[in-house]
């Protein structure tokens, strides 16, 4: 891989992650007028317009073969459907900063599945590194959110959790499909996908009296979830796993943490304690290690 490909490689991946570190904050501004169900479906349904927009624009097809409608179903359903209605769902129940913390377990997932679908387990540097940054994101919940704090359930955290697992299969699926048809083509079918399974959710369970209850900073978060997240984050995403493997590069989800808390009490008044800085480099080394781990 050359430098150039490499740098670009790990641009896109980097600003997909600062975009999904900070989706817990913009969630959790959401949930303050609006259930946590709603923010979920509204995420697809108002980027489906855009995505509509640009596939007619571009062109982007999906071949009529099962395996690639298979996949951008998953990757649709999982990534745009089941994750941010069960993550938003969790958020409503739990702080920013503990479904930030909590997002650090895609790592872990996405190797774990990888290790299923190639049958083979990943190397030793990336059991390592992502032991090294799991620590860290214990940290940040053990000192600075801890479970005993005023607003955190079990109940948001194990929706939250869910949430990441399906999400890693739906990015897993959308990453095989983003190296045969482009990142364009998956990310807006899939949230076209997402839409349509979304938009009976926003009729029959929100209705009319909850959109009108969102206020103006709920609806500027959900319009920066579905624009920013759904859309931008996730064909950025797409494109550097299609490049650069899915578990070394999905073992970067380990700085979600530090940027979801990081911003938590600028954002939502959620405090900032030293122990931030002591995680933030454990996590920072365990990141460091899994990419000595080859694809």
């Amino acid at each position: 891989m050359s430098e150039t490909t490499r740098t670009r490689l790990y641009t896109f991946a980097l600003i997909a992650v600062f975009i999904y570190g900070v989706t817990p904050v913009f969630t959790k501004v959401g949930t303050l007028s609006a259930d946590g169900i709603t923010v979920g479906a509204l995420r697809a349904v108002v980027a489906a317009p855009l995505a509509a927009l640009v596939i007619a624009i571009v062109g982007c097809r999906i071949p009529l073969r099962r395996d690639a409608i298979f996949l951008v179903l998953v990757s649709g359903l999982g990534g745009l459907v089941l994750f941010p209605v069960f993550f938003s769902w969790g958020v409503q129940f739990t702080t920013a900063g503990h479904a930030a913390a909590g997002t650090a377990a895609g790592a872990v997932m996405a190797g774990a599945i990888m290790a299923v679908l190639n049958r083979r387990m990943p190397g030793g540097a990336w059991w390592i590194g992502v032991a090294v940054g799991s620590v860290g994101a214990l940290l940040l919940i053990w000192e600075a959110l801890g479970l005993s704090v005023e607003g955190v359930t079990w109940q948001g955290d194990a929706l939250v959790f869910l949430g990441m697992f399906m999400g890693v299969l739906g990015y897993v699926a959308g990453a095989k499909l983003t190296a045969e048809l482009g990142a364009v083509t998956v990310t807006m079918w899939s949230v076209l996908v997402a839409a349509a399974f979304l938009a009976p959710v926003i009729v029959f369970h929100s209705g009319r009296e909850t959109l009108a209850a969102i206020d103006a900073p709920g609806w500027l978060a959900i319009c920066s979830l579905a624009w920013g997240t759904t859309i931008l984050a996730y064909l950025l995403w797409n494109r550097a796993l299609a490049d650069g493997g899915v578990a070394r590069i999905g073992a970067l989800q380990l700085l979600q943490p530090v940027i979801g808390i990081g911003l938590a009490p600028v954002i939502l008044g959620e405090p900032l304690t030293p122990t931030l800085l002591v995680a933030t480099l454990v996590i920072l080394a365990g990141v460091a290690l899994v990419q000595r781990e080859r694809s």
